[in-house]
This record gives structure tokens, C-alpha cells and sequence, in this order.
């Protein structure tokens, strides 16, 4: 059955007719099985040739990880040494003291070292103990001085040097020959790299050296454990495994081998490391040392590369020879022993070299390859056995599929095709997409260009005010006729407040304000004291936030002359000045402990006290409080007096936020623009339909005052007498207000003043060369810096918003900055950087 189609459908569905030659199930089983067969055996090849390289990187890891654990143990072994002879320094330097300090430790931690000894200034002060294994022993001061290689030997070593500074020796071989120990007298043999310090009065007089040594058989000892199935980093059994770690000292002397753990008492030896070379057998003061001949290339290299202080890995086929190709190839890893004397100098005692491999790297990369080439055989046959079994089953619901699209298409059934999502043919399911296509794209542009036009031409219709204001029926047209002190609006929000504004006029209670910012508090107080009988009397508005504790109090209550260095005059306070008026308390949540005490009291009395005064003075205000967090809660937080409050919160008014009175959105608008007009002598501005809407729609964190912010600024933007929806601009940074939470009922914290008002006292300035103390609070700062200040303390700066975080509750970026900056004034932190990037640094 064929369908006649639309014209512009018709260049569509015209396609090759070669591809009708080719089905699906073909092209499956031959092409895509083809593709995917060879993209496995590429990816076979591939991952086997990358498995190979990681397993080769990964066992090499393993050996220089071996190596430098062995000598970071013995670093760790000598680091101990260090500190028990820095230890032994500052005790007092007797045979009996020393012997009972290392009889207090363990067997296996006294048994590492084997000499102590004190070569003092005057020969009473000298002596030499020896670990004979079992005990201590005093060896003769004339034996340890006739012994070649005793621990007088060199000298006075370390004269001349700080303390603290110690001096490693190099490794060396000690003989004994007359030893006290039990059942007899005996010799004592034994290989030590000692270690010498100098010995100091407490008047910085040199006494001598004390020399610690240290028995190479306890370093042979990790490098053996390193070596056998109880070492740290054993993970599985290795066939064939061959390894084996040694020393060698910073002139390329080998001096031991690891052995086997379980036989701690054997003696040291090369005999491993000496198959096949040619060189030296022998070291002064070391016997059994051996050093190969500069033929041996690897190993003098290795020795270099330590000298330099660099670890390193090299592969050879026999110890330090070259690697070759009928021999095993094995991993030599080296990393140099390095020992701090003192913070200036270091001194290279030698390396740790290990030899390490196994079959493990080979039989690995035959199972990988066997494992990879079994997963490639059963891919293949899956592949194929897919791909024909996938063709058959897509064939039949294809040209279904097809055939339902083209009816629907020929047609007006907008309703989608009822059939099993599967694929389709390729050329029946790109004709039918594309007819589909077609029509929707013809039909959505046409209804999408015929609403945008209606839309935007709706969107732009200029708002006749005044008849959207009538006509809202939430509206109280008597409100709006008779607006109380620049309280504008005629919403139920609105007539609720201004009954509460009349009642509380009548009274003579004090009152608090409660609302958010911008919801206008400040003109609610102002509307009290206007309508009420001391309307004739002074308004005076006090920001208790905006002004540190001593201004504030300063601001409040006044002071006499010669009360503290700048108070020249008399000053009445707020107070006083407010008599027969009204007195407005703002932001007095923000009120530090002192101020909230001193006015509980001024409430309770209605008398102050200026500051130099003795005498309390009457006052006659009416006080009205404002804020915009709940003081009750505070309150019960302990960060608010409970009985102040109780006090201020005679009578409670509640501004309600812009965001519940909407409604008044136009009339606001309306005020604002003809203020606007009259302020500035322009034209008349209008407001369009779409931007009355957009208004509408905002939340307004900032109330009132941030929608009237928003006219100014649209205003300023706009290039004709008509606001569009594009020319109202909200402030998306929050620089002027900042949420304190997200909830309707939260509230927002207002913004104080860039700089208080009132007299300036002195600020508080750390004594020359004394740090601040960190450990308490400054006396001398404000409520909020107080609760900072343990914060800034500690952690040794601050930023703006680090410093919001620490006080502990939302407050707004000039108050955070005005308190940043008191403390720069008063010397206790310094500033640094610009804008976003200004950090304040404790004065140190």
C-alpha cells in the first residue's frame, strides 16, 4: 500500500534505492561481526602488550620498594641511637648511672648497642663499657687505649662542635682481648659504627666526648628479615625466588649480606656477593670487607649514584655484572643511607643494595596472554551468534514499524505508534524519522511563532497603575487614600500593622519591633512617635549594631567632662536628649552583654548614669526597640538577656515581609516611580505588563528596600519613558542584604553604617613588641569579636566570610568588615590583598 504525500515531505523520503539491497541481518552478521571481532583482537593485543608493561613497572616497584624500606628501618635504627646518646648527654656521666639506665631497657633494645664510653678531659673522667651479650662490662681504660681500633682511637673528634651535633664513624671491626665476663675472662669481638657527640657544662664549658656504638649485626638483621617470608612486605609465595640485600659504606667496601633470620649470631660476611669478581679483600679496620675492581662498571656506578645521595635501580644478570641474554634478569635497587650530624651537615654512612627477582613476571604474562586469547575466541563466536539472531529478530517489527509511520504521517492520527520499541530497517526507519521530523518541526515553529509574537507583544503593553491598583480586591482603598508616615500600601498586612501602630501609641509601654530588613522598622517607630501625644517631643535613632560597646554606651548615656581623654565637653546622651520624645533602639539584638545590662537597668529605674558621673539623671523617653532576630530565642541561647526582653517587649509589632503582602507590589511601584519622577525632574515613567510580572514573581529577600533600590536602578537603565521586563535588574550578589536562612519566617540581618556615628575613643594598642595573647579574649572588643577571636587565635588569620561563620550568627558584610577593621585599628590583626581576596593576619 503507498501513500501520496505533501510536497515537502516528498524530497525526504527520496533515498538510494542501492541500500534497499542490504538488510539488516546482513549487514550484522558480516560487517559488525567483522568490526567487532577486530576490535577485540586489537584490544587483546593492546591490553596484553599494556598488562605486560605494568606487570614489569609493578615488580620493579616492588624490588626499589624493597630497598627503601630496608633503609629507612636502619635510618630509624640509627635515628634511636641518635637520641639515646643525646639522651645519655644530659644525664650525669657515671659508670653507675649509665648501667643502670641500660639495664632499665630490654634485652633486644640493649643488646644493639655494644660500646659506651666517656673520654672526659681529665683521665678520672674516662671509661668504657662493653655489652659482652649477657651483660656490661668495664673494660680498663689502659685496654681500650692499646687497642688499635678502640674507641679512643681517633681522637677527640668532635671538639670545637655545637650541641647537639653527633659524628658517625665508619663501620669497624673492635677486638677486645680481655674482657670480665661470667666464668671468666674472655675476648670480645664484634663489628660497630659508633657514634660521638660533645659533652657540655651547664656553662657551656666542654667536658669531653661520649661515644654510643652500634652493632652492625642488628642492621644485618633487618636486611635479612627484609629478605625472608617474615618481612612487612611479603605478599605471596615467588617460585625459583631469588633475593638478596647488602651494605656497602660510601668508599665501595661491601661490608655484609642478609642471612638467614633465624641465625642471629652469625658473622658477618660477603660470600654471596663475591661469586665471580675480581678485587679487595680486606679493609683496614675491617677484615672481612670486600671491594671489587673498577671492571665492574655496575657496581661502581651504583656506588657513585650513592655517594650523590641517589637511589636507583639498574638490571644485571649476575651480581653487578651486565645483563645478558641468556641469563636471568634480575633487579638491583640501591638507595644510600643518609645521617643528619646536625642541621647544617649530613654524612653518607653507605647504601643498602637488594637483588630481587623471580618467574613471577614471566608466568604472568603467559596467563595474561592465555586468559586474553580464551576471552577473544568465546567474544568472537558470541559476537557472530549475536549479531545473526539480533538481524532476524529486528527484521519483521522493522517493517511494521515503518508502515505505521507512514499511515500516521499520511494522515492527522497524532496519537504515537502502538508497537515494540525495536529498531528498524535503516532506510524504512530514516524515512519515517524524517516525516515525523518534518511535520512536527512545521507545526511547533508555527505555533511557537505565533505565541512569542503574542507573548512579547503582551509582555510590553505598558500597565495602567492606577486601574490594576482599583481593581485588585485585596486592596483597602481607604488605606491607600490616607498613607500613616510613609508607610505605604493597602493590604490586610498593612492594615494589621498600622492598628497596631495606633494602639500602641495610645500607651506609653515601650515597644519592640520585630521584623526583617527593609520591611521598615525604623518608619514603624516613627509612625508610633508621630500619632502619639510626645509627637511634638525628639525622635533620636540609635544603631546598636553599627557602634562598639564603649561608643554605644558613650552614645547612649553620655559623659561629663574630663571623663576620659578626648570628652572636652559635657554630653547628655541619647537617653536625655530624648526626653518628652521617643528614643528608637535598632539592631539592639546586636548589643553587647555591658550595654544590655546597663540598659536593663536604665528601663527598670528610668535613670542613667553618665560616664565620670556619680549622679543618676531622670530621663522622660518612650523607647522603642527594633530587630530583626528572634530576641527570645536568643535569649534562652544565653546570647540575650531574658529580663531585657521582657522588658522592651511590652507591646510586640511585627513588620511583615514584602513577600507577604504582594498585593502591594503595584501601589509600591506606583509610590516609588512618581517619587522618582518628582526627585529627579525627569518624565513621567510607565511600567509594562512583562515587568510588573517578573516583580511579581521575585521573592524580594531585601523587602521593600530592595525592590525601591531596583526601580532607582531600572530606572537608570532604561532608555525611554517604559520599563521592560529586560530593564529590571535584581542584585544577584547579596551585597546589600544577606539571608539569614531560607524559610519565609527567617529573618535577614540589616546593614550597618560603613562608619559609626559619635565620639571616637582611643583605640586599644598592643605594647611595643608583646603578641597579642591568643589564649584570651581581648577585654577591649565587642560582643561579635569576642566570639571570633578564639578562631582567628588559632588558626592565625581570617577572612570576611570566615569571620560570619566564627561569630556564629548571619550578619552583614559591612558589619563583618566594620568589625575587621576595628581590629586593624586596634593592632591586633593586619590586612592583606584586595577585594574577594582580602585576608586579615594576626599581629604576631
Amino acid at each position: 500500500m503507498r501513500y501520496s504525500y505533501p510536497p515537502l515531505i516528498n524530497p525526504v523520503i527520496r533515498v538510494d534505492s542501492s541500500i534497499y539491497a542490504w538488510s539488516i541481518g546482513k549487514f550484522l552478521l558480516l560487517f559488525g561481526s567483522a568490526v567487532v571481532i577486530l576490535v577485540l583482537a586489537v584490544s587483546a593485543v593492546v591490553t596484553y602488550q599494556v598488562a605486560a608493561a605494568f606487570l614489569d613497572q609493578a615488580y620493579a616497584r616492588n624490588a626499589q620498594m624493597r630497598a627503601l624500606a630496608q633503609a629507612h628501618e636502619i635510618n630509624q635504627l640509627l635515628h634511636a641511637a641518635r637520641h639515646q646518646l643525646e639522651y645519655l648527654s644530659r644525664r650525669p656521666l657515671s659508670v653507675e648511672a649509665i648501667l643502670a639506665h641500660l639495664g632499665a631497657m630490654s634485652a633486644e633494645e640493649r643488646n644493639r648497642y655494644r660500646e659506651v664510653a666517656f673520654q672526659g678531659q681529665a683521665p678520672e673522667e674516662r671509661f668504657v663499657l662493653v655489652n659482652t651479650g649477657a651483660t656490661l662490662v668495664a673494660v680498663p681504660l689502659e685496654q681500650a687505649l692499646g687497642n688499635r681500633f678502640g674507641i679512643f682511637s681517633g681522637g677527640d673528634q668532635v671538639a670545637g662542635k655545637p650541641p647537639g651535633f653527633v659524628h658517625l664513624g665508619d663501620p669497624t671491626e673492635v677486638i677486645y682481648p680481655s674482657v670480665p665476663a661470667e666464668g671468666g675472662v674472655r675476648a670480645v669481638a664484634m663489628h660497630v659504627v659508633r657514634l660521638t657527640t660533645p659533652v657540655y657544662t651547664e656553662e657551656k664549658e666542654y667536658r669531653g666526648q661520649l661515644t654510643l656504638s652500634v652493632d652492625l649485626r642488628r642492621l644485618r638483621d633487618i636486611v635479612s628479615v627484609h629478605n625472608s617470608k617474615k618481612s612487612p612486605l611479603y605478599l605471596f609465595p615467588q617460585e625459583s625466588e631469588q633475593k638478596k640485600s647488602f651494605f656497602f659504606d660510601a668508599s665501595g667496601w661491601l661490608m655484609f649480606q642478609s642471612e638467614s633470620p633465624e641465625d642471629r649470631q652469625a658473622e658477618l660476611s660477603v660470600e654471596f656477593l663475591r661469586i665471580g669478581l675480581q678485587g679487595d679483600i680486606g679493609r683496614p679496620g675491617f677484615s672481612t670487607a670486600f671491594r671489587p675492581n673498577f671492571s665492574s662498571d655496575l657496581y661502581w656506578a651504583m656506588v657513585s649514584d650513592v655517594q650523590a645521595a641517589r637511589t636507583g635501580q639498574v638490571l644485571i644478570s649476575r651480581p653487578f655484572m651486565p645483563p645478558a641474554a641468556s641469563d636471568r634478569t634480575l633487579y638491583l635497587s640501591y638507595v644510600p643511607l643518609v645521617f643528619a650530624e646536625s642541621d647544617e651537615s649530613q654524612r653518607i654512612l653507605g647504601g643498602i643494595g637488594c637483588i630481587d627477582t623471580s618467574f613471577v613476571f614471566m608466568a604472568s604474562t603467559y596467563q595474561v596472554a592465555g586468559t586474553l586469547a580464551l576471552c577473544f575466541a568465546a567474544g568472537a563466536v558470541l559476537v557472530v551468534t549475536v549479531m545473526y539472531f539480533m538481524g532476524r529478530r529486528i527484521r519483521r517489527p522493522l517493517n511494521q514499524l515503518a508502515e505505521a509511520v507512514e499511515i500516521r504521517a499520511a494522515g492527522d492520527d497524532p496519537t504515537p505508534v502502538a508497537l515494540s520499541p525495536l529498531f528498524a530497517e535503516i532506510s524504512q526507519f530514516q524515512k519515517s524519522i524524517n516525516i515525523l521530523l518534518v511535520r512536527l518541526q512545521v507545526a511547533r515553529a508555527d505555533s511557537l511563532l505565533r505565541e512569542g509574537f503574542d507573548e512579547d507583544d503582551r509582555m510590553r503593553q505598558p500597565v495602567d497603575l492606577d486601574r490594576e491598583i482599583r481593581s485588585s480586591p485585596g486592596l483597602d482603598p481607604q488605606l491607600l487614600a490616607m498613607p500613616l508616615y510613609g508607610i505605604v500600601g493597602g493590604s490586610g498586612a498593612v492594615a494589621s500593622l498600622r492598628q497596631h501602630i495606633h494602639k500602641a501609641a495610645r500607651v506609653l509601654a515601650d515597644v519592640l519591633i520585630v521584623g526583617e530588613t527593609g520591611t521598615g522598622k525604623e518608619l514603624t517607630a516613627e509612625a508610633i512617635h508621630s500619632v502619639s501625644h510626645r509627637a511634638k517631643g525628639p525622635f533620636l535613632s540609635i544603631n546598636c549594631g553599627a557602634l562598639d560597646e564603649n561608643l554605644l554606651m558613650d552614645a547612649l548615656f553620655g559623659h561629663v567632662k574630663g571623663a576620659f581623654t578626648e570628652a572636652q565637653a559635657d554630653r547628655k546622651g541619647a537617653f536625655v536628649a530624648a526626653s518628652g520624645g521617643t528614643l528608637h533602639l535598632d539592631e539592639i539584638g546586636n548589643a553587647s552583654a555591658k550595654v544590655q545590662q546597663a540598659l536593663l537597668r536604665a528601663l527598670s529605674v528610668r535613670r542613667i548614669r553618665p560616664l565620670g558621673s556619680d549622679k543618676d539623671l531622670a530621663f522622660d523617653a518612650r523607647i522603642i526597640a527594633a530587630t530583626n532576630v528572634d530576641l527570645l530565642q536568643r535569649a534562652l541561647a544565653g546570647d540575650f538577656r531574658e529580663d531585657l526582653y521582657y522588658r522592651l517587649a511590652v507591646i510586640t509589632i511585627n513588620t511583615p515581609p514584602l513577600r507577604q503582602r504582594k498585593e502591594d507590589i503595584p501601589v509600591l511601584v506606583k509610590y516609588y516611580l512618581e517619587e522618582y519622577v518628582d526627585l529627579s525632574g525627569r518624565r513621567p515613567v510607565g511600567i509594562s505588563r512583562g515587568a510588573l510580572e517578573k516583580m511579581l514573581r521575585h521573592d524580594w529577600p531585601g523587602n521593600i528596600r530592595e525592590l525601591k533600590n531596583c526601580l532607582v536602578r531600572s530606572v537608570a537603565f532604561a532608555e525611554g519613558d517604559l520599563l521592560l521586563a529586560e530593564h529590571i535588574l535584581f542584585d544577584e550578589r547579596g551585597g546589600e542584604i544577606e539571608r539569614s536562612g531560607e524559610g519565609a519566617g527567617e529573618m535577614l540581618k540589616p546593614l550597618p553604617p560603613s562608619a559609626p556615628e559619635g565620639p571616637q575613643l582611643p583605640a586599644v594598642q598592643p605594647a611595643a613588641g608583646r603578641e597579642p595573647d591568643q589564649g584570651s579574649v581581648p577585654a577591649e572588643l565587642n560582643l561579635r569579636q569576642r566570639r571570633a577571636w578564639p578562631v582567628i587565635a588559632r588558626q592565625g588569620s581570617i577572612s570576611r566570610g570566615e569571620y560570619e561563620a566564627a561569630v556564629g550568627e548571619a550578619i552583614a558584610v559591612r558589619t563583618a568588615q566594620y568589625d575587621l577593621r576595628d581590629l586593624v585599628a586596634r593592632g591586633l590583626l593586619t590586612k592583606t590583598g584586595r577585594g574577594p581576596a582580602s585576608r586579615y593576619m594576626l599581629v604576631r
